[in-house]
């Protein structure tokens, strides 16, 4: 497997994070994963391939949808994160469901396999995606679905991550890559999308927009959890000097956030797509 320096260091941090991503209590990839199969309206007996699966958010979510007559199979670039998941199934006694590990953007299926591609909080970091997009054609049987989703940019009044302004700072400061919000759109945003799907042969194409709420227990959870999924670049990247201050800043502001019940709940836009 050919890759360069940036992949490799994603592979290198979900490697790192796969005993800890989506484990920490933190409500908000299962949210949008469980929206995501909801949009991609998947059924009973159906045949789904999710990329970039992690710990199986979208995965369970999926094999539920399809129920024991179908079949979901999750691929990940990260062999730590498959070997976690894989070992999640076996805890759950879970059938019709298979992880491997494999390139996002090339999977190794062949034609007409699938009846739904989807990907959530994923997709948009495979490279050469515009490509990527037609080798999921394939893959779809005739009336096939691809629903993929990410978190959307908020660059007005100012630029905010996951709900607050502090990540956006940070990760504009510390960022290793153009990829992290809020550099750049994910997927290059709605238009250029939109335009990539049709020249992959994709219609009926729908772009929804919803706030997710993220759910912590406390400002110092909230920051911990940033240490366990993607922004761990950020972290790595960062002059350990910087690290208290930066938590500091970023526990602050989502302090303001706490409810009358005592957690915080931090609406954060998400932009899903499905084309058929």
């Amino acid at each position: 497997m050919n890759m360069s320096s940036s992949e490799t260091a994603v592979r290198r941090t979900f490697d790192t994070v796969a005993g800890s991503y989506d484990q920490n209590g933190v409500e908000y990839f299962r949210p949008i994963a469980a929206r995501l199969v909801e949009l991609a309206a998947l059924g009973a007996g159906e045949y789904v391939l999710d990329v970039g699966c992690g710990r199986g958010a979208a995965l369970f979510a999926a094999a539920d949808a399809v129920g024991p007559a179908g079949q979901v199979v999750g691929i990940d670039v990260s062999a730590a994160m498959i070997a976690k998941t894989a070992a999640d199934l076996r805890r759950r006694h879970a059938t019709g469901v298979v992880v491997a590990v494999m390139d996002g953007a090339t999977p190794g299926f062949g034609p007409g396999y699938f009846d739904a591609v989807i990907g959530s909080n994923s997709v948009h970091m495979v490279p050469g995606l515009a490509s990527a997009y037609g080798r999921y054609r394939t893959l779809l049987a005739p009336g096939g679905r691809l629903a993929v989703c990410a978190p959307a940019s908020v660059l007005e009044p100012e630029p905010r991550v996951f709900g607050l302004r502090s990540i956006a700072a940070a990760a504009a400061r510390f960022s290793v890559s153009a990829r992290v919000y809020p550099q750049e759109e994910a997927f290059g945003g709605p238009e250029k999308a939109t335009e990539d799907l049709r020249r992959a042969g994709f219609s009926d194409i729908a772009v929804h927009v919803e706030d997710v709420v993220l759910r912590a227990d406390s400002p110092d959870q909230l920051v911990r959890w940033t240490w366990t999924h993607g922004m761990r670049m950020m972290w790595d990247t960062m002059p350990t000097e910087h690290h208290e201050t930066v938590a500091r800043e970023i526990e602050a502001e989502a302090a303001e956030f706490m409810t009358d019940s005592g957690v915080l709940e931090i609406p954060s836009p998400v932009r899903y797509f499905v084309a058929r």
